[in-house]
């Protein structure tokens, strides 16, 4: 594969989304699935360490589809271990505000900063980005990994916890400047996403229409696009396999809903713009102050973007995982946010499809 079809292209264009089958190989995103899994088997040790979790509640043996979600549903509710799980397992992406614990050496080459960076990285995807945004990326640094847990009803008041992820535009959490640049969302599952665990809906829309009005307010600290703002038109469905990618304009309204099955769906999101949007690549992350002029500032600005692929000057992209790991902990604690004036106001009962 080097890139998409003209065919395609213009259906991305004309739709705002795109579904590209099998981009990855098996061993690019099991070595992800075996990082996640390093990471949960070093929390566990930790809580059981400090006799909040029993060793047969870390359910050592069980396989990576069902075990998370089935570790914190053994968990009493909000309970010291259940709430330092979650967030640790939450924070897994690299934001550098959680101390995680450490990971035995023997599987160090399992940290998630090379694994994940791996599938940044990764040929077949980029030629697919590249065909739609040229040659020359940023890495965008709002990007996720996401354990939507089976029957979670709490996830509604945990902050950016995965439940249920209301209608949204991505644009709608970056700075209104950027709002011309093309971003694109590359969601990709680590297991099989369908209706039943809760994958992905989209809106088709003309993206040239540009951003709707969101609000905040919700107790997840989602934001989210009122039911009557919505465009016209019947939700889709993403029901996509390991392997398959889907594509998303910054544009495009999305949200996910309740996973009702018996395993944790877990996910990834990266995120791809130009060289030429705002970014931050370079800058100090002390310069963020609440008195400099938002239209300065990166799209995302409390996140640190990085290079991905330069034709000009290649020295510049981000290979090596110590350093992109490096970058990422420099903008840990800038908080400096403007936002784009989003009203509050009190949320709907729940989002629906």
């Amino acid at each position: 594969m080097d890139g998409l079809s003209t065919t395609a292209i213009d259906t991305f264009q004309e739709q705002g989304y795109l579904i590209v089958r099998d981009i990855y190989d098996h061993e690019t995103l099991q070595a992800v699935r075996n990082s996640i899994s390093v990471q949960l088997d070093a929390e566990c040790h930790r809580l059981i360490k400090q006799r909040l979790l029993t060793d047969t509640d870390a359910l050592w043996n069980d396989p990576f589809e069902t075990r998370f979600g089935d570790i914190i549903h053994r968990l009493d509710p909000m309970s010291q271990a259940q709430k330092q799980l979650l967030q640790a397992m939450q924070n897994l992406f690299l934001t550098g505000r959680f101390d995680h614990a450490s990971i035995d050496s023997e599987k160090s080459g399992l940290r998630i900063e090379n694994t994940l960076l791996r599938c940044i990285r990764y040929k077949r995807l980029l030629d697919v980005v590249k065909s739609l945004i040229g040659p020359d990326l940023i890495g965008s640094s709002t990007f996720r990994i996401r354990g939507k847990i089976p029957i979670w009803e709490p996830g509604r008041e945990l902050p950016y916890f995965p439940g249920e992820v209301p209608w949204h535009q991505d644009a709608g959490y970056m700075l209104a400047h950027c709002d011309p640049h093309l971003i694109i969302t590359c969601w990709i599952p680590l297991v099989n996403a369908t209706i039943n665990n809760g994958c992905m809906y989209v809106l088709p829309r003309k993206f040239e229409d540009g951003i709707i009005t969101h609000h905040y307010g919700r107790d997840d600290r989602y934001i989210w696009i009122n039911e009557n703002n919505l465009p016209s038109g019947d939700p889709i469905p993403i029901e996509i396999e390991v392997g398959d990618v889907l594509l998303l304009h910054n544009m495009t309204p999305h949200a996910s809903f309740d996973n009702n099955s018996g395993v944790t769906r877990w996910s990834m999101d990266l995120r791809y713009g130009s060289l030429t949007m705002p970014n931050n690549v370079n800058e100090d992350p002390e310069s963020y102050t609440t008195e400099r002029p938002s239209e300065s500032m990166a799209c995302a600005p409390t996140e640190a973007d990085f290079v991905v692929s330069d034709s000009k000057n290649p020295q510049r992209e981000i290979r090596d995982g110590k350093l992109f790991a490096d970058l990422r902990f420099r903008y840990a604690k800038q908080h400096v946010h403007p936002g784009r004036g989003w009203t509050r106001r009190e949320p709907e009962s729940r989002p629906t499809t």
